[in-house]
């Protein structure tokens, strides 16, 4: 990642430079190098807004199927301020043999009841100690309006026949490895 942070810093080194000789060795009209100026600034701010994505600030994006889940933590909805609640998960996709493959990656679903007594009871095994992976089961949205509007988890997928499914968690215990059996001595 601080390799794509790197990269990005020199190209707009360049690209400022290269504005810096379009004002001072061209004739070009001031409105042209005026609009230049205000287009590199623009997007310096952009790509500053879309690295924050990049820089490990949590995803709504769709949860792998199976994960390890590394921590949980929870943010309440706040009745004062009206701001919904997050639960935020720091996970690891599973590959076939049930093993955490890649990079870990935070997702943020929207905060439900029954999802955070989920993740609640999740997290204390995880404070005693216990690895835990995980897995989408779903559940129906009841909600037909959140599918319409937009405002239903980001990784929600239709059924024929009923509106969506919102995700919900189930989370296993990992079992311990299984160890080869020693040879006994002779």
């Amino acid at each position: 990642m601080s390799s794509a942070v790197l990269v990005l810093s020199i190209a707009y080194a360049l690209i400022a430079a290269l504005l810096l000789s379009l004002n001072i060795a061209t004739r070009y009209a001031l409105w042209v190098k005026a609009a230049a100026v205000t287009v590199v600034t623009g997007f310096y701010g952009v790509t500053w807004m879309g690295l924050n994505g990049m820089l490990g600030w949590a995803t709504a994006a769709v949860m792998p199927e199976e994960f390890r889940v590394l921590w949980i933590t929870m943010d309440e909805p706040d009745k004062a301020t009206g701001e919904p609640g997050h639960i935020f998960f720091w996970v690891r996709e599973l590959d076939a043999a049930g093993l955490p493959v890649g990079e870990p990656r935070a997702h943020r679903v929207p905060w439900s009841e029954e999802s955070a007594e989920s993740a609640q009871e999740a997290l204390e095994q995880m404070e005693e100690g216990e690895l835990l992976n995980g897995r989408l089961g779903r559940n129906l949205v009841d909600d037909e309006d959140a599918l319409e509007t937009g405002t239903a988890y980001a990784g929600e997928r239709s059924v024929a026949g009923a509106g969506g499914e919102r995700p919900d968690f189930e989370f296993v215990r990992v079992p311990p490895p299984a160890l080869p059996a020693k040879a006994l001595p002779d």
